[in-house]
């Protein structure tokens, strides 16, 4: 699991750090529930800092109940979106979770905290002479290089030089160092190939693989499941019951919400999707494809594949005509022509 032996020198560097910077470290208790377990002063702090600003206090909006507002917001309920049957062509009510307001627009904040701070808060990460490296094909190194800011760590993040210009430059304000591998999406063999040259030539680098920290199991599993288990109680009658959850996998992380969710409905199953040009949980198969954040040629070690119950394979082609649909003139009339609301499109 994970490794809680205690560094005491190295500890003590991380808190004297920790006080001259004035952060203070949430729990997983208050991610799970902010309203209550955030202290006063930082309620008081939040309501004049945005959501994305690099701001210490920002560690305590790692949590999927966050007021939807750019900036001064406080904490709710849980971020979801009910998908209509006019939408969706099913019976089945279908509720997302939305991970728009964390900070940077990504719950990966959340998968790169749990990996960070368990070892920040036993002194197994020296902030003040080791920098953390984050390998990915984008949130997660956005996710991890922010937090590190937030902490006062340095980093490193490797992801393919093929992804966006506008992540890049937003890394730029908050990674130390950026290091771009070739390929793209489904290119992580390269992110790998570049990890461990550092691994072999830098000591001073930590690498956080979010592929094999349980740190990303656990906080998807404490975090996230519980949220949705929150989400399943405001939305469901007494007549109504939970199927089961369906999620993407990237890193695995979000799994963990379906071993949680079945521990309370066991007759519930778990779906994994990953792209059809990308098959390898549904054919053992690899290849290019278009889907941000998933299908990386691999089974990752935090996947828990004994009580994954289906695999989804999605086509790109599919995805990028929702955008549109969901983002051009004319896809947004052909919503409002199911009769859609107007405040369901604008979400």
């Amino acid at each position: 699991m994970i490794d809680l032996t205690v560094h005491e020198e190295k500890l003590k560097n991380a808190v004297d750090l920790a006080k001259k910077r004035k952060v203070l470290i949430p729990t997983f208790k208050q991610m799970r529930d902010p309203e209550k377990y955030t202290p006063a002063r930082i309620k008081e702090q939040l309501k004049s800092t945005g959501l994305w600003d690099v701001d210490p206090v920002n560690l305590f909006r790692i949590t999927w109940k966050n007021e939807p507002k750019k900036t001064g917001g406080l904490f709710g309920e849980v971020n979801t979106l009910e998908f209509p049957s006019e939408f969706t062509g099913v019976k089945a009510r279908i509720i997302a979770l939305c991970g728009k307001w964390f900070p940077t627009g990504a719950h990966k904040v959340g998968a790169s905290f749990g990996c960070l701070v368990p070892r920040l808060v036993t002194g197994q990460f020296d902030p003040t002479c080791q920098k953390a490296v984050w390998p990915s094909t984008g949130n997660y190194c956005r996710g991890g290089a922010y937090n590190a800011q937030l902490l006062g760590c340095e980093s490193i993040a490797i992801l393919p030089e093929g992804m966006s210009k506008e992540r890049f430059e937003w890394l730029r304000t908050v990674a130390g160092e950026i290091i771009a591998t070739p390929g793209t999406e489904s290119n992580v063999k390269e992110i790998y190939d570049e990890v461990a040259r550092i691994r072999a030539s830098r000591p001073e680098a930590v690498i956080f693989n979010q592929f094999d920290e349980m740190g990303n199991h656990l906080w998807h599993y404490y975090v996230t499941g519980s949220a949705m288990e929150e989400a399943l109680k405001k939305a469901m009658g007494p007549k109504d019951r939970y199927a089961g959850v369906v999620v993407t996998s990237g890193s695995a992380g979000t799994t963990a919400c379906g071993d949680y969710l079945k521990e309370i409905f066991p007759d519930s199953k778990v779906g994994v999707g990953e792209a059809l040009q990308c098959p390898t949980l549904y054919l053992n198969g690899f290849g290019e494809h278009r889907i941000e954040g998933i299908g990386d040629k691999h089974i990752p070690w935090v996947h828990n594949v004994k009580n994954t119950d289906l695999v989804f394979a999605i086509d790109d082609n599919n995805c990028m005509a929702m955008i549109r649909l969901s983002n051009e003139p004319e896809g947004l009339e052909y919503l409002r022509s199911l009769g859609l609301s107007d405040a369901f499109i604008a979400q």
